[in-house]
């Protein structure tokens, strides 16, 4: 496996995103300031830890770019995550507690 030889006979764990784009306001009316905000949680949570603050994660959010634009340079950051893996000990610790 490619993975296996890029992270030198460590754990490969693959996770599956959903990533969802929701447009906001700054203001009480959503008429005017209105911004889109690009957020993540795990797919393969539970269903009652998926919405929960701690598990839904910030990635973007503009007020001039539109949501498919500003998918285009997620798309391309984790694109580049994949082709230049980094062993992060500290995101295991965190996921394990």
């Amino acid at each position: 496996n490619p993975w296996r030889v890029k992270s030198g006979g460590a754990p490969v764990v693959a996770l599956p995103l959903w990533m969802y784009c929701d447009d906001t306001s700054g203001n009480k009316s959503k008429k005017w300031n209105k911004h889109n905000s690009w957020l993540f949680t795990l797919a393969g949570l539970p269903r009652r830890e998926v919405m929960k603050e701690s598990n839904v994660h910030f990635l973007a959010t503009s007020n001039l770019a539109p949501p498919l634009e500003m998918l285009d340079g997620i798309v391309d950051q984790i694109k580049c995550v994949t082709l230049s893996p980094q062993v992060s000990t500290a995101a295991l610790c965190l996921l394990l507690g």
